[in-house]
């Protein structure tokens, strides 16, 4: 179902909400706790009072005119004529209530579930749980303006959304099958510290083969070797590892039309170590950089700002987050890996080396480097309109954060 309002007209809405929840008390806020089969709702006058501090809706349509009638009452009660709903997301479930809202007139944001826990325990001063309290939270969480965007893309966008989160759940699946290998099924052909033997690589399905190197020696022809439990096993996961590489190969193949018809795409294809794949799921997970007004906010949407403990005298290591969405770091990452494998790339990538001479985790933290470094040049190349150019850029010289 298509949002009523344009994403542009909505985050600058959004941006003004976030800077004025704390002062104005001239709106009705709804805290919605949200559920599969019924909704928790606290409604409240901004700053003032609590309206009703408990309300439980069907997840149904019905439900949902039942809401909107009761939170007309209290408009007419307290005078507001603005109305921001606030829900923290569960799953998909929050997504028809969302759009209900917002065909309404009223603002729906978005609570963070992390903020979220560790708020509801300042409510009364317990470590309990429930419906109600869950609703209130997500009220108090409105006054303190601490919100997220609710972005409802549409068009493309949607579409490459959800071929995005197939590919995540194959390629999950299929690291899944590697675990298998590794831990359950190689050790039992030969101990882990040393090569397989060809007669026994010979007897593996063609998918296992590839992830064993070939010793010294003459090929081997498979002479059923392996016991028969084994051997079954192997060609169980055999089977597994080729259905999912072909659901990422089909999947992969509908991402790249599909993204083509973004303009973004084709500007960060430019960018040196960004591919088809890369490029398609940078666009979906980043969605529009027109909603960051700063290149921080999209680092930490790709968990990549650095976080320290610091107090007193003492200072820890430094570390990144790994906050936000996991798979827009994983693109980076793999980005970094197509820059590192370039001349200009493998010295950048030695340079940032050499400065942690001692380090054990120097190639490591390198390679967070080189993905912060095109996360930069995504931002700077989607932001101006115009491909990459590393004259203007300055190449692959360090840029400030």
């Amino acid at each position: 179902m298509p949002s009523l309002r344009e994403n542009s007209q909505r985050i600058k809405r959004f941006r003004e909400l976030k800077a004025t929840l704390r002062t104005d008390r001239t709106r009705l806020l709804v805290g919605i706790d949200v559920a599969k089969a019924e909704h928790g709702v606290h409604l409240r006058h901004a700053h003032t009072r609590i309206v009703a501090p408990t309300l439980t809706i069907p997840n149904t349509t019905r439900g949902f005119t039942q809401l909107w009638v009761r939170i007309q009452q209290a408009q007419r009660a307290t005078g507001c004529r603005e109305v921001v709903c606030g829900l923290e997301p569960t799953g998909t479930y929050h997504q028809a209530l969302a759009t209900f809202l917002e065909g309404q007139g009223a603002d729906v944001v978005l609570i963070s579930s992390s903020v979220a826990y560790w708020n509801r325990r300042t409510q009364d001063g317990t470590w309990d749980k429930n419906d109600r309290k869950d609703a209130a939270n997500c009220a108090d969480l409105l006054e303190q303006g601490k919100i997220l965007f609710a972005s409802q893309p549409t068009g493309p966008l949607a579409e490459l959304r959800r071929l995005v989160k197939l590919l995540r759940r194959a390629r999950t699946e299929l690291a899944a099958c590697k675990a298998r290998w590794r831990t359950a099924l190689r050790p039992s052909l030969a101990p882990m510290g040393e090569p397989l033997p060809n007669r026994l690589r010979a007897e593996l399905p063609t998918v296992l083969q590839a992830w064993e190197r070939p010793t010294r020696g003459a090929p081997a022809q498979p002479r059923g070797r392996l016991p028969l439990g084994l051997a079954t096993a192997c060609a169980d996961l055999g089977a597994q590892v080729t259905a999912v590489q072909a659901r990422i190969t089909t999947i992969e193949a509908a991402l790249t039309p599909l993204a083509a018809r973004l303009p973004a795409y084709a500007l960060l294809r430019t960018i040196p170590g960004i591919g088809s794949t890369v490029g398609a799921i940078l666009v979906a997970e980043i969605g529009d950089v027109a909603w960051f007004t700063k290149f921080s906010q999209l680092r930490k949407l790709a968990g990549l700002d650095i976080v320290r403990v610091q107090t007193g005298q003492y200072a820890g290591q430094w570390r990144i987050s790994k906050c936000g969405r996991g798979l827009l770091r994983w693109a980076l990452y793999q980005a970094a890996g197509g820059l590192a494998r370039t001349a200009p790339g493998r010295a950048r990538l030695a340079t940032l080396k050499a400065k942690r001479h001692g380090d054990r985790f120097a190639g490591f933290k390198a390679m967070v480097e080189l993905a912060a470094k095109q996360l930069r040049l995504v931002w700077g190349v989607w932001r101006s309109g115009t491909p990459y150019d590393p004259r203007r850029t300055g190449g692959l010289r360090r840029q400030p954060r």
